[in-house]
């Protein structure tokens, strides 16, 4: 992924260095951009080589078994993924009590969105899990056959996306929604304002909702940020369940939704350097 030092400058610029200071080698920067580079192509890649073989494995062992498959493979390659970034030393990631992840079984897994790789650290944790993404990310030619393959829903399917959840949390699945629907916006206070749809399965189903608390250093990645930006290293991830909320009897989805988006904005702080737990 695009990374730059930690003391490069994240846009260009002549570098500053204290006094006394010695300078960064050059090189060091530019080996930096170019692993950003790397891990982009590997990313993308890996994606696009899943949805040439998606078809294949589709036909030779039919669709449920093809089903298990694909989420063994994708869960596997973000694992592999997530490994990569943090051998290189472009990402530092803690997975905090992670093990409650682990064992979730018809959970709505809940977290902040501040960072384009949140699904692949999450996926890459917990288990059955079924992704609910944007549309529009079917079109992806690098995304969408890992998504197709793996059993993911995409969110313009009106009453027929909650059905859709139902039987999956049912099934004994996880579903993975942002309750954002997009990255956070470096406006918002510490998340955007939440969307009712996962809250509407939750009160529909009676399933829980484990929600996940999402730190971030830095602003790569994020909402306003390019791809091929040069961002400042190692970017700094912290993963950790919070608390487990469920519907009351008779509780609207607004309104469920209001609270956990309460919970959020309570522990979260959006600063200029990226998504902070309140200390």
């Amino acid at each position: 992924m695009p990374i730059a030092n930690a003391e490069t400058p994240a846009a260009g610029g002549d570098i500053a260095h204290p006094i006394g200071a010695r300078a960064i080698p050059r090189w060091r920067d530019v080996r930096n951009y170019v692993l950003q580079l790397a891990s982009l192509g590997i990313f993308f890649g890996l994606g696009f080589g899943v949805t040439l073989l998606a078809p294949v494995l589709r036909v030779i062992l039919g669709r449920d078994r093809a089903l298990v498959a694909g989420r063994s493979i994708v869960r596997g390659l973000f694992r592999f993924f997530a490994w990569w970034l943090q051998a290189t030393g472009l990402f530092r990631i803690a997975f905090r009590d992670c093990d409650r992840l682990e064992n979730l079984s018809g959970a709505i897994v809940a977290p902040n969105h501040p960072g384009l790789l949140d699904a692949v650290f999450l996926i890459a944790r917990v288990p059955r899990a079924v992704c609910i993404m944007r549309a529009g990310l079917m079109r992806n030619p690098c995304l969408a056959g890992a998504a197709w393959l793996a059993g993911y829903i995409t969110n313009d399917r009106g009453p027929g996306l909650i059905r859709q959840c139902a039987r999956k949390l049912a099934a004994g699945d996880n579903l993975v929604i942002f309750p954002e629907g997009t990255r956070t916006r470096a406006a918002a206070q510490s998340v955007n304002s939440f969307k009712s749809g996962f809250a509407l399965a939750a009160v529909l189903t009676g399933a829980p909702i484990q929600t996940v608390l999402i730190e971030r250093s830095g602003v790569y990645l994020g909402k306003e940020t390019s791809l091929a930006t040069a961002a400042r290293i190692p970017i700094d991830v912290t993963i950790q369940p919070g608390e487990i909320f469920r519907a009351a009897e008779g509780e609207t989805a607004k309104t469920l939704s209001a609270r956990l988006e309460a919970y959020f904005r309570e522990r979260l702080v959006n600063t200029d350097d990226g998504i902070r737990l309140r200390r």
